[in-house]
């Protein structure tokens, strides 16, 4: 049997992290990863503490994984400034602002569309035929990037992924993130000029209309931060909208439930969520010598708090590898915690929840074609998943 410091690694993570994890939290909830330089902190109770704590715990690192990818952002910040950038950008993302008219709109229409696209065809990859399409053009919608294609949206958020979840340093993967990262910025510098010259719809006309603060937001703040939610804002959805559909498919019991009982998609996309935590971590940087369970972190020491495995802690939650609907314990962590929790939150579960719902309602005896592979650590979620239907 592999020993648990063997076992941490960025590959091994990757591959099944889940076993390595319910390990950390029983024999080593606050362990160090050699190979990618970072402590990993797993119990549900130290990673809220992390979070609320951001004089010890602070999301302005050195190295940032977040900045180097993306610059600096809200996420690599602490307060106040991280929350005048949120308060700022938020309000396009709620249900009562722009999010709110598409997802009432716009997102049932979409994803019909997409249905339609290959519905002849009685087969289908829901994730790469449907999940990246729904998440990648909502997210391009309600910003109001009307000239970029979702392809070329999702293009972006794979490149800016790759070096966000690069923790052992692949220069392959850091080239990747360096070029979406340059090519989005300049199509975004360029949309910026556009919308500077006439009144438009979406995220992007607010941010550049809204006071922050007291001040306007600069056009670095707006870029970095729509890097950001491109590269959390699209993977997570697409990979929800694929774990949702495939835990149904798996479960017909569950299945019928939930499609027989339109107010328990809601509660099917937390469980989804929890369950499987497509966004794996928050890092943070020890700002002195912190003790947890009797490890001692040094000081500037770079600290991961595992969203998955928090997730899973059983010591918050009953039977957590089980989706339970009409579960008591509170919210889960999958879109992070505190003032650092995802703005695009409310937004990323009407794409999950409505994106699963119109292909259970659209195709005939929808049903699955192979088997179906998890894949990642930092971003998780099923590499395909096959279907079939009947036409």
């Amino acid at each position: 049997m592999t020993s648990l410091s063997e076992s941490l690694t960025l590959e091994s993570l990757e591959r099944d992290p889940d076993p390595i994890l319910a390990r950390l939290r029983d024999e080593a909830p606050v362990a160090f990863s050699a190979s990618m330089k970072l402590w990993l902190v797993t119990r549900w109770d130290d990673v809220e503490y992390m979070d609320l704590h951001p004089e010890r715990f602070s999301a302005t690192t050195d190295p940032s994984f977040l900045r180097r990818a993306l610059g600096v952002n809200m996420m690599t910040l602490d307060a106040p400034e991280a929350a005048r950038l949120k308060n700022a950008m938020m309000p396009p993302f709620q249900r009562s602002g722009y999010s709110g008219k598409f997802a009432e709109s716009m997102l049932p229409a979409l994803c019909d569309g997409l249905i339609d696209g290959f519905y002849e065809d009685g087969r289908a990859d829901v994730v790469s035929s449907y999940a990246a399409a729904v998440s990648a053009a909502s997210l391009k919608t309600v910003l109001g990037l009307a000239d970029s294609t979702w392809q070329q949206v999702w293009e972006w958020c794979e490149g800016l992924c790759a070096d966000i979840s690069n923790f052992e340093n692949d220069p392959e993967k850091k080239a990747l993130g360096e070029m979406a990262k340059r090519e989005l910025g300049v199509a975004l510098d360029e949309k910026i000029d556009e919308l500077c010259e006439a009144t438009r719809e979406g995220a992007l006309a607010h941010m550049l209309s809204v006071d922050a603060g007291g001040k306007p937001l600069t056009r670095e703040e707006i870029i970095n931060n729509v890097r950001l939610m491109i590269s959390g804002g699209i993977n997570e959805p697409r990979d929800g909208i694929g774990l949702a559909t495939w835990v149904l498919l798996e479960d017909p019991e569950l299945r019928v439930q939930v499609v027989s009982e339109p107010k328990l998609w809601r509660r099917l996309v937390d469980e989804v969520m929890r369950l499987h935590s497509p966004v794996g971590t928050i890092t943070r940087q020890t700002t002195e010598a912190v003790e947890l369970h009797g490890t001692k972190i040094p000081k500037g020491a770079l600290v991961a708090g595992v969203l998955r495995s928090a997730n899973l802690d059983e010591r918050r939650w009953t039977d957590p590898t089980k989706i339970i609907l009409r579960r008591t314990e509170g919210g889960h962590a999958a879109f992070a915690l505190g003032q650092h929790r995802c703005l695009g939150e409310w937004l990323g579960r009407q794409e999950v929840a409505v994106g699963a719902e119109r292909l259970f309602s659209r195709l005939p005896n929808l049903r699955l074609d192979g088997d179906v592979e998890l894949h990642g650590f930092e971003f998780r979620g099923p590499k395909a998943l096959h279907v079939r239907w009947d036409i």
